[in-house]
């Protein structure tokens, strides 16, 4: 599974799970089909309204029915980036497999983005049926096709294949070989302790002022949901304890 370390603009890093290609390509195949039933329902409509304005004799189109034709035509042709861009990054096949488009360096994917996407369909998808985007997809580090690639984008997962209770995040010693200091620690959640073991996880890779001030702050507060009467001096030191009593109070 590829990894995709993105820097966000307060230099905190976050990881995902890069799509795969077979993610992607039925998410495309659910999009496609989505096209497909609108073209057909929208051009039933219009052959069913106008086919009295035909001239059957001459095979003459009327103009209203070329006019209503582009009309329809129109969210076809800019289908995924309409939906990329309303629907932060997914189309409807997207949502389905749980996957969207992010910027790698951590910013907002701008229309101008999902445009570029868009446009290099014409290569990745239809000209190649999809070759040269499973090639770019399967060979480059982020996962990323063509399009992607000059967009500065990447298409992740949502959410993780494995998902990890706390008690698989951390080894943690039993009662008999760890006494629990802070005993209020259980009135805490899995979701707080997750929080806080990614918190250490991330200072310990990225010892930077942000990742300090993240660990300085989830100290404090766990201090006062604690009602403690100040903040351990040592806060990663604190932080690492609060999981050891967690799991050894609630396992």
């Amino acid at each position: 599974m590829k990894k995709i370390d993105i820097i966000t603009a307060h230099n905190i890093s976050i990881d995902y799970d890069a799509a795969t290609v077979m993610n992607r390509g039925v998410a495309k195949f659910l999009d496609l089909l989505i096209i497909f039933v609108y073209a057909f329902i929208s051009y039933l409509i219009i052959a069913s309204v106008f086919a009295s304005t035909y001239n059957w004799r001459t095979g003459e189109i009327p103009e209203i029915v070329i006019i209503m034709l582009v009309i329809f035509e129109l969210p076809i042709v800019f289908y995924s980036v309409i939906m990329e861009y309303f629907l932060k990054g997914q189309t409807v096949g997207k949502m389905a497999m749980g996957i969207r488009v992010v910027k790698i360096n951590g910013e907002n994917a701008n229309f101008n983005d999902y445009a570029m996407r868009w446009a290099f369909n014409l290569v990745d998808f239809w000209v190649s049926g999809g070759a040269v985007a499973a090639l770019f997809i399967s060979t480059t580090d982020k996962g990323q096709r063509l399009g992607d690639i000059l967009a500065q984008t990447a298409v992740v997962k949502n959410n993780p294949d494995q998902v990890y209770s706390i008690r698989d995040i951390l080894n943690i010693k039993d009662r008999t070989k760890h006494e629990p200091t802070y005993l209020g620690v259980s009135k805490f959640t899995d979701e707080d302790m997750i929080l806080i073991k990614n918190a250490i996880t991330r200072v310990k890779k990225y010892p930077n002022e942000p990742h300090k001030e993240l660990v300085r702050e989830l100290a404090k507060k766990a201090a006062e949901e604690l009602n403690l009467e100040e903040v351990p001096q040592k806060k990663l030191t604190f932080l690492k304890t609060l999981l050891q009593d967690y799991i050894v109070l609630t396992r």
